[in-house]
């Protein structure tokens, strides 16, 4: 799950592994990560804050529709499935149909698979902002495309969200990347002043996995 790097974290949860995640992210994804704001282009998929549950979003992210809704393209139906511990490149590989999607819908849609270790440089990225926010037109028609942030990360899949959530955050303070929780479990930003760790992607998934999982 894709941890946002702008301003949101999962990578959804939504992680957009939303961005959780998201988180995505993000993300998940992160989002999963899933819900999410886009990494700028010239960054990678790090953080300033994880993006609530998409349900991320990286993040996100996502994460941001969970996909459940009965309109057109909004089926959970034949969308990628992310997994908490699907990895960053794993998870912009899976979004390739989305982005492109976007891509064709006219948002700004660029190329930076190499900002990942074993990334293609011809892979699409993360669009900047929440698309879901920015185009929505274009969200609702590419949703069907989108990442699903994973079911655990999902508060609508997931009974016991808010006491998983609680212990994510608790073990990332623990492991030394401060977060401050928003509300209704929405996701996490930064301590204000703090320098996140250089494996702060690490982190929040190692975290996500061990709180999420039963």
């Amino acid at each position: 799950m894709r941890v946002d790097s702008s301003s949101t974290g999962l990578r959804p949860l939504s992680l957009s592994r939303e961005k959780f995640l998201l988180v995505s992210g993000a993300v998940i994804a992160v989002t999963l990560l899933a819900g999410c704001s886009g990494a700028g282009e010239d960054e990678g998929p790090g953080v300033d804050s994880v993006e609530g549950p998409t349900g991320a979003a990286e993040k996100s992210e996502s994460r941001r529709g969970s996909g459940a809704g009965s309109e057109p393209g909004d089926s959970e139906s034949g969308r990628p499935q992310l997994r908490m511990d699907t990895s960053a490149l794993e998870e912009l590989r899976m979004s390739q149909g989305y982005f492109q999607c976007l891509k064709d819908q006219g948002v700004k849609v660029s190329k930076g698979g190499s900002k990942l270790e074993g990334g293609d440089p011809d892979l699409l990225w993360w669009p900047n902002g929440d698309v879901a926010a920015d185009h929505p037109d274009a969200e609702k028609k590419c949703l069907g495309k989108k990442p699903l942030q994973p079911p655990e990360t999902d508060p609508k899949k997931n009974p016991n969200y808010m006491g998983d959530y609680a212990d994510w955050i608790d073990c990332m303070n623990k492991k030394g990347l401060e977060v401050d929780p928003l509300p209704n479990g929405e996701g996490w930003n930064f301590k204000a002043g703090t320098t996140p760790p250089r494996n702060a992607d690490q982190i929040q998934q190692e975290c996500m996995i061990e709180a999420f999982s039963e």
